[in-house]
């Protein structure tokens, strides 16, 4: 029996949990936002949209990961350089990796085209620009917790078109060997994803595999896009051989928030944090204006990575 995506996750039901109200500036809506775990408390890099369709960053912490979320700081300050003015007019949706002991944050900047910045902080207080890590032509990318046999490891996706590849660094500036993941369409993922994928938030390592949960969109007549989320499952050695493509989505646009907002019939998992109990808070993005949450469980996502 292939399970319902209803039984893998259970939204948080005082969702959304931010919501432009929280913002101290003029804000249209927070969404696609990435949250970690550090010191007891949940730290989310907000992605924050202005009323003149730009964005910016600001930090949020929770003591639970659900209720009670403070701004934390200021305006998260972007380099003040000719590069980045051209490549960065604007930037947006932000992935946070720990690894060691730094939080390495990947996010798209876009002028002409979109091209991967990338961030570091050890403490979300103070942030440091490390540069441009792809060339013009690609979004999406997030970093793995870890080093895979001596190098740097990371998803991506072309802007130019939707798939997930793996690609892999000696030191976080020069990228290359890539290799083609999963590819959108009908018999690689389903209707589901016939449009495009990418990957979301920070691949999870398991006995099992890398559990890696990926944005999936289809096209419908008259509604245009509609986002989903599913998880797939690679191999430990070498990220870029599936295992398993779950079936069915785990997350679908349902509620009344996901349904309506700038951008209507979207769900963006842009981020998740994973509990010492194996439980698992996802957090996503609802319509392109509010910021949610769902709970499930490890076992619970390796079950629908592995039905097929």
């Amino acid at each position: 029996m292939v399970l319902s995506k209803k039984q893998i996750v259970k939204r948080y039901e005082k969702n959304p949990i931010i919501t432009n109200e929280l913002i101290p500036y003029s804000c249209r809506g927070v969404y696609n936002s990435s949250a970690v775990k550090y010191s007891g408390k949940y730290y989310m890099v907000l992605r924050c949209e202005g009323y003149n369709l730009l964005d910016f960053f600001m930090v949020a912490v929770s003591p639970n990961g659900y209720d009670d979320w403070k701004i934390h700081g200021d305006i998260i300050p972007m380099p003040d350089n000719e590069e980045f003015r051209i490549f960065g007019h604007n930037y947006y949706d932000p992935r946070v990796t720990q690894i060691e002991d730094t939080f390495y944050i990947t996010f798209c900047c876009h002028g002409d085209d979109a091209r991967m910045g990338l961030m570091t902080t050890k403490d979300f207080e103070t942030f440091n620009w490390e540069g441009f890590i792809t060339g013009p032509g690609f979004r999406n990318t997030v970093l793995f917790p870890e080093k895979i046999n001596g190098l740097y490891a990371a998803l991506e996706r072309p802007n130019s078109e939707g798939s997930i590849w793996f690609t892999q660094s000696p030191d976080l500036k020069f990228w290359g060997q890539q290799k083609l993941v999963l590819s959108a369409g009908k018999h690689t993922v389903g209707v589901w994803g016939i449009k495009k994928v990418g990957p979301c938030g920070t691949p999870i390592k398991t006995h099992k595999g890398w559990l890696i949960i990926f944005h999936g969109v289809q096209t419908i007549c008259d509604y245009g896009y509609l986002y989903h989320a599913g998880v797939m499952l690679t191999d430990l050695n070498d990220p870029s051989k599936v295992i398993r493509v779950g079936s069915e989505p785990i997350l679908s646009p349902e509620m009344p928030y996901e349904l309506a907002g700038h951008a209507p019939n979207v769900v963006f998992a842009s981020s998740h944090v994973v509990e010492d109990d194996g439980s698992v808070k996802i957090y996503y993005g609802a319509s392109d204006r509010y910021q949610c949450v769902a709970d499930t469980t490890i076992d619970l996502l390796l079950e629908a990575a592995l039905e097929r």
